[in-house]
């Protein structure tokens, strides 16, 4: 009986030793802030249940997302050059000529002020020599892409469905990550086309920007943030306590530098009494109240 005794406590041991230690990752409520700015990642934790320190999160991942949008309609942006521009004889191409010497077509849409305009395809200019070019422009944001000239003196800058008017347009890529689509609606017609052949367009570049702050087996470039405070879980939701409690991830300032990070919940002394999340860095900051009137905000559930 005695040696039965020793082995069941030791089993238990063991048993509570392998779930204590068992790491958990949590999804974090995901922020959604004005202008396209969002907060969203995962957190991983050693397994601890209850009161929780930043030494037991062990891993995380959050991402500051900035995503721009720039839509071109006839109603912002009508035809501004319309030039070289023809369909395929079989109705399902649409396309731009191409020249090396700046004598080639071009597709554009959109007024010089105020600033809205988007070329599709322009080899109408003679910049960049030897070459075309497609740009989006919206007050102050603007980008430019190269493009090359066709052998066959034709760029393809969009392709119907048989029978169909609607074309939609090829993507076009910019260096930042940005990219050009949507669609142009014509009368049918093929051969050359005359601005007035054109009926609706909708165009739009976007721009996806992220600032990624992790730490990872590979490693980090961030921490959980000094002021993080009143952590806990049950191992299924990841709190933080309302009053008091902060939870970010990021590079604390070390003067004269500047610091910056992602804060999923704050609710210090600071923050609104109901909470707030957001972002910040050496050049602003921008947060959200989370409108939280209990006292364990869920900002994380377990992963399966």
């Amino acid at each position: 009986m005695r040696s039965i005794a020793k082995f069941i406590p030791l089993t238990l041991l063991l048993l509570l030793g392998a779930t204590a230690g068992q790491a958990t990752e949590f999804q974090l409520a995901p922020v959604q802030l004005p202008g396209g700015v969002s907060v969203f990642g995962t957190v991983s934790t050693d397994g601890t249940t209850g009161p929780l320190s930043p030494a037991n999160l062990t891993g995380w991942r959050v991402t500051v997302r900035t995503t721009t949008r720039h839509d071109y309609t006839p109603a912002n942006a009508p035809p501004q050059n319309v030039l070289g521009v023809s369909v395929s004889a079989d109705g399902r191409k649409l396309r731009v000529a191409t020249s090396p010497d700046g004598n080639g077509g071009a597709l554009s849409f959109g007024t010089s002020l105020p600033e809205v305009l988007v070329h599709v395809a322009n080899y109408a200019t003679g910049w960049p020599p030897g070459m075309g070019f497609a740009m989006f422009q919206y007050g102050a944001d603007f980008e430019y892409a190269d493009l090359p000239v066709s052998p066959t003196g034709q760029r393809v800058v969009a392709r119907a469905a048989a029978g169909s008017s609607v074309f939609k347009l090829l993507p076009v890529d910019f260096p930042s990550g940005a990219r050009l689509t949507g669609s142009i609606t014509t009368d049918g017609s093929t051969g050359v086309l005359q601005p007035d052949r054109l009926l609706d367009w909708h165009l739009s570049a976007k721009r996806i920007e992220d600032v990624v702050y992790y730490r990872d087996a590979g490693g980090s470039n961030s921490q959980v943030l000094p002021s993080s405070a009143g952590l806990s879980t049950d191992g299924q939701t990841l709190h933080v306590a309302r009053p008091g409690g902060y939870l970010g991830f990021g590079v604390p300032p070390a003067p004269p530098a500047r610091g910056r990070g992602a804060v999923p919940a704050d609710f210090s002394d600071t923050a609104p009494s109901r909470g707030q999340a957001g972002w910040f860095d050496p050049f602003g900051f921008d947060f959200v109240p989370l409108r939280f009137g209990g006292t364990q905000y869920p900002v994380g559930q377990a992963l399966p």
